[in-house]
């Protein structure tokens, strides 16, 4: 492999893998594209070069769902903050989310 293309592929995937650590996912688009031009100027790569790679791209992967389940996981709990101000909540016995049944009485109150 070209001894300038490697330091700079593995560079800008810890700096990717930093970024998404610190949260600071508006630099993504810009530290993709940079790998994305690296990686299709690379020839011959070596395998010890390719195994760096797939170690830190790898590596990358899963601090990216790690990112993603994290994101699920807060907008469902701001959806259940907001639906407890809508009113009351309740569940089945299988512990499932169930629609509250409104009554005349309820309609009353």
């Amino acid at each position: 492999m070209s001894q300038n293309l490697e330091p700079t592929i593995a560079s800008l995937l810890d700096d990717i893998h930093q970024t998404l650590l610190a949260r600071q996912y508006d630099r993504l688009t810009s530290l993709t594209t940079a790998l994305e031009d690296a990686l299709s100027r690379a020839k011959n790569l070596d395998s010890v070069a390719l195994a760096l790679i797939n170690t830190k791209a790898a590596r990358n992967a899963a601090t990216l769902t790690a990112v993603q389940r994290g994101i699920r996981s807060a907008l469902r709990r701001v959806a259940e903050i907001r639906s407890v101000s809508t009113g009351l909540v309740t569940y089945d016995k299988s512990g499932l989310r169930q629609d509250p049944v409104i009554t005349a009485m309820a309609q009353r109150l």
